[in-house]
């Protein structure tokens, strides 16, 4: 359900946003956003999503960002910007959900944490404070880390040493 509640979730998001003033100021944010999308598919240039909306949008107000990261990437990185984000989180999302069903915490706590990121992401855009990307990045490398790649000699098995009742002596 993660994956796919987070697509139906901007996909309904998407659709209010193109119904007028529906969502107020937010919307016009948003769909400043797709304009700048569709107008520039290479995007604006990264940081200058806020300026660029701040510019389309009437009234004189002045925005940081789109106000939804999945928004803001075509915005500013252009369609290779929003398809790097897609890929990072449906990544994210699949190993996450692999590592919790194999009962492991960090998978399960992993999962919540992405979750509830990527959920904020369609109404706001956490990673635009670098305290909230930098917990971002660290909650992604240690559920990445949690679940071991299969990319390397699959049919090899890992070989752990075995221990002992006593502890090493330090040399």
């Amino acid at each position: 359900m993660g994956p796919a509640g987070l697509v139906a979730v901007t996909v309904a998001l998407w659709v209010v946003s193109r119904a007028g003033d529906a969502l107020g100021v937010r919307g016009q944010a948003w769909k400043a956003a797709v304009d700048l999308a569709v107008d520039h598919p290479l995007g604006v240039g990264l940081g200058r999503a806020g300026d660029a909306v701040s510019a389309a949008v009437p009234g004189g107000r002045t925005f940081v960002h789109a106000h939804n990261m999945w928004l803001n990437w075509p915005a500013e990185a252009g369609v290779a910007g929003l398809l790097g984000m897609v890929l990072v989180t449906v990544i994210a999302v699949a190993t996450a959900v692999r590592a919790a069903r194999e009962k492991s915490v960090a998978g399960v706590v992993g999962l919540a944490a992405l979750t509830g990121f990527f959920l904020a992401a369609t109404v706001d855009h956490p990673a635009n404070l670098d305290r909230i990307a930098m917990l971002f990045w660290l909650v992604l490398g240690l559920v990445m880390a949690e679940v071991p790649g299969r990319w390397r000699d699959a049919g090899t098995p890992v070989q752990t040493p075995a221990r002992s009742g006593r502890r090493a002596r330090r040399r």
